[in-house]
C-alpha cells in the first residue's frame, strides 16, 4: 500500500489548484531566473535580506530582481508600483505569544488594478514555476498570498494569515475581511492561496 506523506488539507488544496488551472487553461510558463537575481535568492535564504521584489521582463520572458533590502512590514506598500504586476519574497520576523521571533518566508503576488494587459498576463503563468524554482533554492515559502491594494496587507492580517486559530475562525476572517475603499477605488482583495 502508498502511504501518502500529505494531509487531507493539502491534498485538497492541491486538487483545487489542478481544477482551477485546468478550468482557467493557465499554461505553466518556466521563465529563465538571472543569475544575479539567483544569488539575491541565496542571501534571502541566508537570512542578510528579508525582501526581495521581482519583475517578469516581458520581452525577454525572464524574471529578475528589482530590488532587495531589509523592510519593516508597515513599508512594504511603499515598495509596491501603482500600475505593474510584482512577486515579492518577504520574511516575516515576529513574536509568537510574546515568545521567541519566528521568520516565516511569504510569497506575495501584487496584482494592482492598473497595468497593461500583457503584464497582467505573464505573471499568472509564471507563478506556479516560479514558487517551484523559489523552493528548488530553499526559499522554504509557508504561505502565498495575492494583493490587489498592499495597503490592505497589514501585520495583523499577516499574522492571522499565518497562525490561524482554526478552519472556522479562517473562514470568519476572510468574510470579515473588508478592504477599506479609497476615493477613486473599487478597493483590494486578498487572496490565500497553497504554496
Amino acid at each position: 500500500a502508498v502511504v501518502s506523506t500529505q494531509s487531507t488539507g493539502e491534498a485538497l488544496a492541491e486538487e483545487e489548484v489542478e481544477r482551477n488551472r485546468a478550468l482557467k487553461k493557465i499554461p505553466d510558463m518556466d521563465m529563465y531566473v538571472e543569475d544575479d537575481t539567483v544569488k539575491e535568492i541565496n542571501k534571502f535564504v541566508k537570512g542578510f535580506i528579508n525582501f526581495i521584489q521581482f519583475v517578469i521582463d516581458g520581452k525577454r520572458e525572464t524574471i529578475r530582481a528589482t530590488d532587495s533590502s531589509n523592510v519593516a512590514i508597515d513599508d512594504l506598500a511603499d515598495k509596491m508600483p501603482e500600475d505593474s504586476p510584482r512577486f515579492n519574497l518577504y520574511r516575516y520576523s515576529h513574536l509568537k505569544e510574546g515568545k521567541s521571533t519566528e521568520f516565516v518566508p511569504v510569497f506575495i503576488y501584487y496584482v494592482p488594478e492598473g497595468g497593461t494587459a500583457k503584464a497582467k498576463s505573464l505573471y499568472p503563468c509564471a507563478i506556479d514555476c516560479f514558487i517551484k524554482k523559489l523552493q528548488s533554492l530553499n526559499a522554504d515559502i509557508k504561505l502565498r498570498l495575492e494583493f490587489s491594494d498592499m495597503a490592505d496587507m497589514t501585520e495583523g492580517v499577516l499574522y492571522e494569515m499565518i497562525y490561524p486559530p482554526d478552519r472556522e475562525t479562517l473562514l470568519a476572517s476572510f468574510r470579515d475581511v473588508v478592504p477599506a475603499k479609497r476615493p477613486g477605488k473599487r478597493g483590494g482583495w486578498i487572496k490565500v492561496l497553497p504554496v
